[in-house]
């Protein structure tokens, strides 16, 4: 059984809101969905991701995190990755999905030990 609490704060910025994540993503990613879908509903202009404090994801949670950022641009939003922890970005990066959620040099990477 993959039991997880659901540990996400989302956070006002000028143009929108800032989604911290602090925790890993296992196989249950219902909670996040339904977080996912109220921020979604809001339609802010401007989505900061940040996954600082994420030390895994599993494919499952790539997922949701690529549908978050499609909903996003779909409405004419922004979705950018402020922060990530080293293992999710080699994650990300193994998937070739760091241009797609702006993980750039101006994101903050942590380690993680």
């Amino acid at each position: 059984m993959d039991a997880q609490n659901d540990p996400i704060t989302v956070t006002r910025i000028a143009d929108g809101c800032r989604v911290s994540l602090l925790g890993p993503i296992h196989t249950n990613v219902a909670w996040l969905e339904s977080a996912f879908a109220k921020i979604i509903a809001a339609k802010p202009k401007l989505v900061e991701l940040d996954l600082g404090k994420m030390a895994f994801t599993s494919s499952l949670g790539v997922g949701v995190l690529v549908s978050l950022r499609n909903a996003v641009v779909g409405y004419g939003g922004e979705l950018k990755t402020v922060a990530i922890t080293e293992p999710v970005l080699k994650i990300i990066k193994f998937s070739y999905l760091n241009g797609l959620l702006k993980v750039g040099p101006e994101t903050v990477i942590v380690k993680v030990d």
